[in-house]
């Protein structure tokens, strides 16, 4: 099964909260964010308000005759701070919080880039434990009116993130418990709100695609899996089967509750037009 239908409803969880209709920085609902999965920096101060580095799911499979392996896919959002810059007359720019280019008024905002870490197949009998490296940067975007005169620029920076993803397995009646735990280890030491944020992981979820093995459900387990799925423990990430109803190879992992095989509603207007770029690791 392609993840294409899963990811539908993975994003509406990745931008939920983090960009609200109508997708505009002037909109006032997008002023002030909040969202679901974020796994702030461990060296957070309390006046930071920092959240919590790390996040957990099991999940229960029936593996098949061959070896049984699962690929991970965690994804989320890097922030990427969106500064605008106004040109003076002797060359050197100035930060502003909007600049009006015929008109059209060009605002400093905070944008997102997508993120995926993808760990291929990897055996459930076998841990793993490893630091995955997401690089920052600098792009700068000159701003310049009809006549073709640069009156300015975008500057967008991103912070680097590291991120340590571990599993680890374990047999209970027949069934294999499968952990999966993410965690944010970003180095530094952060003492503001907008620091804490920079040095995210925001609406961290995971994909979870098996391979000679089936994915149990842990809301309604068979009878012979109540006990072991009972003994599943989520912290602030809980995993339901997902894709095609009946389909039991993938799971999503979401910072919210869901039920078995979520879709997206049929009002949604779909994925927003003017989402900033993706990039993946």
């Amino acid at each position: 099964m392609s993840l294409d239908q899963v990811r539908v409803v993975a994003d509406a969880v990745l931008y939920e909260g983090y960009l609200l209709y109508p997708y505009r920085a002037s909109s006032h609902k997008n002023q002030s964010r909040w969202q679901f999965g974020v796994l702030g920096p461990p060296r957070a101060t309390a006046a930071s308000f920092g959240e919590e580095p790390e996040m957990e799911a099991q999940c229960l499979l029936a593996p098949g005759e061959g070896p049984a392996a699962v690929t991970l896919h965690l994804r989320f959002l890097q922030l990427q701070v969106r500064e605008v810059q106004r040109r003076e007359a002797d060359g050197s720019h100035v930060p502003v919080e909007k600049l009006t280019v015929d008109g059209v008024a060009v605002m400093t905002w905070d944008e997102a880039v997508e993120q995926e870490i993808v760990l291929v197949a990897e055996p459930l009998a076998e841990p793993a434990d490893g630091v995955h490296q997401v690089p920052g940067g600098e792009e700068s975007e000159p701003l310049s009116d009809a006549s073709g005169t640069v009156v300015g620029r975008i500057v967008r920076r991103r912070l680097p993130l590291a991120v340590r993803i571990r599993t680890g397995s374990t047999v209970d009646d027949g069934f294999v418990r499968l952990t999966v735990s993410v965690r944010n280890e970003h180095p530094e030491p952060v003492a503001t709100k907008d620091a804490a944020i920079r040095a995210s992981l925001i609406g961290a979820h995971l994909l979870l695609r098996a391979h000679d093995a089936e994915f149990v459900s842990l809301l309604e387990p068979p009878a012979g899996a109540s006990a072991a799925a009972g003994r599943c423990r989520q912290r602030r990430c809980w995993p339901v089967l997902a894709g095609p109803k009946g389909s039991t190879d993938t799971v999503l992992g979401a910072p919210i509750i869901l039920y078995d095989y979520p879709e997206v509603a049929e009002q949604s207007a779909g994925p927003c037009s003017t989402r900033p770029r993706s990039t993946r690791s």
